[in-house]
């Protein structure tokens, strides 16, 4: 079975490249390294700036929602096991960089169910802003992008809000348990309803209020990304509108995350190309404006690095 998904994975990406030698082909390379080499170096300095405020922002969130279950760290340790995740997430496969922050709070002698309350909580706080922001900007700009994403982004923010009533009325509980029994090994299960109730428990922790601190805090941090992809476009010579410019690169984040590319590459040209196509720009410009997307991931990454070399975290992945 392992060996089929992988070689499954093997030919997505191999589909991913070809989307993106595809795109290639039909620009001029030449003119591509133009844009980019013409960028303003200043420009790039305050990109690479406000990397910091974004991390610092989402380390608030992450803080904030650790001590309600009266997990205590500094603002400084915490934001060094954050951004560390950042450095092993690009590393490894399967966003094992989001299950790293709960390792590091599961070596200082926490559970593993309650580790991972915080990191699903911060993730689904991003899922839930960012479809509630492409829903609102489907209808803002309804002509451009019309019911093929309007609808499954509704369905989407139906399911989610499903999701919450049924994690409250207890049913989702219910469910995962009966799922777990049948395919967790019989030695595991009393180690994993250990885990999964301490899970539960700390969930029940978080009231209304919580969440909407949570979804605020997570709000502001969007905005330094924006921000930041904004200050980018201005340097390759992008003339779009902010708001079309931000919801236009938070749907191409949640193309990429179709697993067909590597760091979205391919996936995220397609998808702004086709997203700027009313404002008629060149595709050269497009191509190095999302080169320029992907030297911020990998930067973020590099800041990760000297965070996880000041507090290292051993992980062992079997594969």
């Amino acid at each position: 079975m392992k060996k089929s998904i992988k070689f499954f994975n093997k030919y997505l990406f191999l589909l991913g490249l070809i989307l993106f030698a595809l795109i290639l082909s039909r620009a001029d390379l030449g003119e591509i390294f133009q844009n980019i080499k013409n960028i303003n170096p200043l420009y790039l300095i305050l990109a690479m700036l406000m990397t910091v405020p974004t991390l610092f922002n989402k380390t608030l969130c992450w803080n904030y929602i650790k001590r309600q279950q009266r997990i205590k760290y500094s603002l400084k340790n915490s934001f060094l096991m954050y951004c560390s995740g950042l450095y092993i997430g690009l590393l490894t496969p399967g966003r094992l960089g989001e299950i790293a922050k709960a390792l590091y709070l599961k070596k200082d002698g926490y559970s593993m169910g309650k580790s991972l309350v915080s990191v699903v909580l911060d993730r689904l706080s991003d899922f839930v802003f960012l479809l509630l922001f492409i829903f609102w900007g489907s209808v803002l700009f309804f002509t451009v992008f019309q019911k093929t994403i309007l609808i499954p982004v509704l369905y989407m923010t139906i399911v989610i809000a499903l999701f919450l009533i049924f994690l409250k009325i207890g049913l989702i509980k219910w469910v995962l348990n009966k799922i777990f029994r049948i395919f967790i090994p019989l030695k595991y299960q009393k180690s994993w309803q250990i885990n999964f109730q301490d899970f539960i428990n700390d969930l029940k922790i978080y009231k209304l209020k919580h969440y909407l601190i949570i979804f605020l805090v997570t709000a502001f941090s969007w905005v330094f990304y924006y921000l930041q992809m904004y200050v980018l476009a201005k340097g390759v010579g992008l003339n779009i509108p902010f708001l079309y410019l931000a919801i236009s690169v938070t749907i191409a984040g949640f193309i990429t995350l179709i697993p067909i590319s590597i760091s979205g590459v391919g996936t995220r040209d397609a998808a702004l190309i086709i997203l700027f196509s009313p404002f008629l720009i060149a595709k050269e410009q497009i191509i190095a404006f999302s080169a320029l997307i992907l030297l911020m991931v990998i930067w973020g990454a590099l800041i990760g690095l000297i965070c996880w070399l000041i507090k290292p975290l051993k992980i062992h992945s079997r594969g």
